[in-house]
């Protein structure tokens, strides 16, 4: 799995980053991927993926963030994009406890003290699953009613250096469990 970290410019998420191949046309990276870059966020309807937020017309932005895409060239199964989803959610919240910060899964999102850090989706294309998370910088722009927290909040204010962290840790751990599938025997 390739990792790209976009240090020099940002890049805003609308959605349409979470269709097949978006790394391989913007940045020339073939394969299982994990592309990170800071942007602002803003979800356009026609590209939402989540049909649960779509009939409650929910808004889905933020000002700053940290994206994570993903993209593994597998058999498609939305089941194991949103086991891989929430694997990867986990692993930031690992992360994130290295950084002195205590949180809470629910589901596919990260809470600090009730607020919400972070949104994410998995979904399949015909040739890939994709996964895009997104952490919050600072809790500004968020849609009315969300109670957010962002990274600068819980005194995280490299922001590079947590993407180049938190990025590898999501390369390692899906290594390992690639590595991991592949030394077993059937069962007999």
């Amino acid at each position: 799995m390739k990792l790209l970290v976009i240090r020099d410019r940002r890049i805003n998420y609308d959605g349409s980053a979470i269709r097949s191949h978006w790394a391989y046309r913007n940045f020339g990276v073939l394969g299982d991927s994990i592309i990170v870059f800071r942007g602002k966020c803003d979800v356009k309807v026609e590209e939402m993926i989540d049909i649960e937020d779509l009939r409650a017309n929910k808004e889905i932005k933020s000002d700053d963030m940290v994206h994570y895409i993903i993209e593994i060239f597998d058999f498609p199964n939305i089941l194991l994009a949103s086991t891989l989803q929430k694997l990867f959610i986990a692993k930031l919240c690992e992360v994130l406890h290295i950084w002195g910060v205590e949180t809470l899964r629910k589901g596919d999102d990260i809470y600090v003290d009730d607020k919400k850090l972070s949104i994410s989706i998995a979904t399949v294309s015909p040739v890939s699953m994709k996964i895009h998370i997104g952490v919050n910088v600072k809790a500004e722009g968020v849609p009315k009613g969300v109670d957010a927290i962002g990274l600068k909040e819980l005194g995280i204010d490299d922001v590079e250096d947590f993407m180049e962290k938190t990025g590898r840790a999501f390369q390692e751990e899906f290594l390992k469990v690639k590595k991991d599938s592949m030394k077993v025997r059937w069962a007999e």
